[in-house]
């Protein structure tokens, strides 16, 4: 009997701030792998993974930028409001890393060799290796080529989530060819609606051009914390 496949998934990103759709996407490879992927896997873990200060700070500018311990904790407080505190938690190995910014592609690889050499050959609390899943959407796919490669190497693999207004000519072509997984939502296209912390951080700094539509996509802690913090 060939063993049940046991793995982890991290997302990684600037959070500023978080919003649903992030922790949705993790949900979402999970209940695919799970209930869709043939074999199943099992999904043992989630992280989230913010990136390094002097990363976001350089793109956002400062004001929009948000310290990376805010950015935690606002991941923290999202995670407790959605109930998924029982397998996802926030990794805060990336944006506290003392030399600076590391790119999702160490960061995955690194958590990878972390996680099999500490529960697999150190601890024998697993009898075989671990994958971990890098997840993303699929614009993040359609722009870096390096998915593709890393979905190749050794106990590592890469999920892409569909997302509303991006093509899915590469994609469809990628996972005939490699170990790239893709959720596609074929059944939940036309309720998806699509957010982004842009958008959020948008809301903020412009009131008087406030829309009621996007409050329902911004958690109460983040909501509070922009409210107080925010620089306009």
């Amino acid at each position: 009997m060939i063993p049940s496949t046991n793995c982890v998934l991290i997302t990684t990103g600037s959070f500023n701030p978080i919003h649903p759709s992030h922790l949705q996407n993790l949900l979402r490879v999970k209940q695919y792998l799970e209930n869709e992927h043939q074999p199943s896997w099992n999904v043992l873990a989630g992280y989230l993974s913010p990136t390094h200060d002097s990363y976001v700070r350089s793109k956002l500018g400062d004001s929009a930028w948000i310290p990376a311990e805010d950015r935690c904790q606002l991941c923290e407080g999202a995670i407790e409001h959605d109930k998924l505190s029982s397998w996802i938690t926030v990794s805060r190995g990336e944006c506290e890393w003392p030399s600076g910014f590391v790119d999702f592609g160490p960061v995955t690889e690194n958590l990878c060799d972390f996680l099999n050499d500490t529960l697999v050959h150190q601890d024998k609390f697993l009898k075989h290796p671990l994958r971990v899943v890098y997840v993303c959407g699929l614009d993040h796919f359609n722009k870096c080529s390096y998915l593709e490669r890393m979905a190749k190497q050794k106990n590592m693999a890469c999920a892409v989530v569909f997302r509303s207004g991006y093509n899915e000519q590469h994609i469809h072509q990628s996972i005939r060819s490699t170990d790239v997984i893709y959720v596609k939502l074929e059944k939940e296209r036309d309720k998806i609606v699509d957010i982004s912390s842009t958008q959020i951080r948008q809301y903020f700094q412009n009131p008087t051009s406030r829309t009621t539509d996007i409050d329902q996509f911004i958690y109460p802690n983040v909501y509070e914390y922009m409210i107080k913090n925010y620089k306009m």
